[in-house]
């Protein structure tokens, strides 16, 4: 299921394995190009060619290289949120201070993993930058954190959970995307886990 506006949403939906497949095949060689050469370098010919099908084919599917890159995106949002949301499951019951680790370091690695996704091409295509300030994983699993921070509810002093919520992921999400940024030899991963994890504890908690 597509997030996305109807601009940059796919033309059509693949249902079978031959189709996801060929969409599988357009994306990959999208990423690949764009990371290579930037989203500007890229069109919709060459990414068919390295993708190795028809022009049409590739049409057939997505609109323009935009909404190609749009779909980048929602794919690492969905990815990214099915790992998190694993981790908020396993971790709901355990002590805040016990869990926060696991999230956050789960969360960093994530971000990591996606950061060409989540940091570069929202810079290169402004209409993503947009798309990923809309479709985001904590929006995804809304629900989810909030049943995380319900479980917590004797721990937690912020009286309003949505303020809690809201100040949390920005100083987790904001400060791990800098570093990823900023690439700094000064803080290593475990140490930046750590420290937000300290913070988060004591936000929630004093």
């Amino acid at each position: 299921m597509t997030v996305l506006d109807a601009q940059l949403a796919p033309r059509k939906v693949p249902k079978q394995q031959r189709a996801q497949f060929t969409v599988d095949c357009i994306l990959r060689a999208a990423e690949s190009i764009i990371m290579k050469s930037g989203y500007d370098a890229a069109n919709t010919n060459h990414i068919a060619e390295v993708a190795g099908v028809s022009i049409g084919s590739l049409y057939q599917y997505f609109s323009s290289k935009e909404a190609i890159a749009a779909a980048l995106v929602e794919n690492a949002v969905i990815n990214a949120s099915e790992v998190l949301r694993d981790c908020l499951i396993e971790n709901m019951a355990k002590p805040l201070e016990d869990s926060a680790h696991a999230i956050i370091e789960t969360i960093l690695e994530t971000r990591k993993q996606y950061s060409f996704i989540f940091l570069r091409l929202p810079r290169e295509v402004p209409k993503l930058g947009r798309l990923s300030r809309t479709v985001t994983t904590e929006k995804f699993l809304y629900h989810t954190i909030r049943a995380y921070y319900q479980q917590h509810r004797a721990e937690i002093k912020v009286d309003d959970l949505e303020v809690a919520m809201f100040v949390s992921e920005h100083i987790i999400v904001g400060s791990i995307d800098a570093y990823l940024e900023n690439n700094s030899p000064a803080i290593t991963d475990e140490q930046l886990v750590q420290q937000l994890s300290d913070a988060f504890v004591k936000y929630l908690t004093k």
